[in-house]
């Protein structure tokens, strides 16, 4: 479903919704009757969302609730609406300057129906949708439904706007629309309580991840078994990897028996992606202990003992890979989240293709 925060980059807001945990965006329930009217409601809806929007009974009461949060810097909403609605942009809408970006939505209750670039689809419940909300579409459903949804910019997909909306039509002919499927719904169902985990920015790097091999899959040319083997391969790499951060043990040796390949094989997959995976391990620790220092339930946990859940065993050399990686000592990092508003967002790429020296990151 093509569900967007309609503000530009730089519009006034007092509280970004995003910065939020959870914001309520529209809860008919909680308005007068006088106001449930369809073209209250769709004022309501159109004044937050890309999309046009209109219902079926333009007399009726009509129900509307949309819900928001922030997961590790991706928007997820939740659309729970009635009365045979209908979610649109036209070509005279996709004119105006909206960032391309993809809507993976996962219809909840009701079946939905999607029409872009020429090509129609009916999504069952259960089922995954991608719209490029930048483009002309249409979205609907009879009756009452409830659609989620979590955007990824086309800009952190780091693949080219053609190529994603070639792909969109094609992406669940994907070896890897399954895999992309499970776990997009298992992100916006629990949104609220992974919005507050310290992990959730590599959640949110792993659902980019995801993205990126679903989308590069559908779009590029016909490729062997092997090839789409390795890709998939190296998703759930990455996917043991941030489940097992905070293991002692985790190292090469773990990773690849738990994939069942030799860890010469690891490394070559690692490498065809012009990627070092201890650097990589390293990076996503720091990530991890980063979010724990700063989040308030654990203030009474001393530097050195989230530095050891981690996986650094050595105090001094955390301390210089965390300043080197996002410029802050930790002390000076835990010190600004007690007092700053908003935290500033981490650097969400590094040059991990060359290995620095130092001590492992595991004990």
């Amino acid at each position: 479903m093509p569900l967007q925060d309609r503000r530009r980059p730089g519009s006034v807001a007092v509280v970004p919704p995003w910065e939020r945990p959870l914001v309520t965006l529209l809860d008919t329930d909680q308005l007068p009757p006088a106001e449930r009217r369809p073209a209250q409601v769709v004022a309501r809806l159109e004044a937050t969302l890309v999309s046009r929007v209109r219902f079926a009974d333009p007399e009726a009461a009509s129900r509307a609730r949309l819900d928001a949060w922030d997961v590790g810097g991706l928007p997820v909403l939740r659309a729970d609406l009635a009365g045979d609605p209908v979610l649109a942009r036209s070509a005279r809408d996709a004119r105006e300057d909206v960032a391309p970006t993809v809507s993976f939505a996962v219809q909840e209750v009701g079946v939905g129906m999607q029409e872009q670039s020429g090509a129609r689809r009916t999504v069952p419940r259960g089922g995954l949708v991608l719209t490029e909300v930048a483009s002309p579409y249409e979205y609907r459903w009879v009756g009452h439904g409830v659609c989620r949804a979590v955007q990824v910019p086309v800009s952190r997909l780091g693949l080219p706007v053609d190529d994603v909306r070639r792909a969109l039509p094609l992406a669940h002919r994907s070896p890897l629309y399954g895999l992309v499927r499970a776990h997009l719904t298992e992100v916006t169902r629990d949104a609220e309580r992974l919005a507050e985990e310290p992990l959730v920015h590599a959640l949110a790097s792993a659902t980019v991840d995801l993205a990126r091999a679903l989308l590069a899959s559908a779009a590029g040319p016909a490729r062997s078994v092997d090839d789409v083997a390795a890709e998939t391969l190296l998703t759930r790499v990455r996917s043991y990897v941030r489940q097992h951060l905070t293991d002692p043990g985790l190292d090469a040796g773990q990773v690849a028996a738990a994939h069942a390949i030799s860890v010469r094989q690891l490394y070559r997959v690692c490498a065809a992606a012009h990627v070092s995976l201890e650097q990589w391990i390293i990076h996503q620790r720091l990530e991890g202990a980063r979010a724990e220092l700063a989040a308030p339930r654990s203030r009474d946990r001393s530097i050195a003992v989230i530095a050891r859940r981690w996986g650094f065993t050595d105090p001094s050399y955390f301390s210089r890979r965390f300043r080197a990686a996002f410029g802050l000592t930790p002390r000076d990092w835990r010190r600004m989240g007690a007092g700053a508003v908003a935290l500033p967002r981490p650097r969400t790429e590094l040059d991990l293709t060359a290995a620095r020296p130092g001590p492992p990151a595991a004990p």
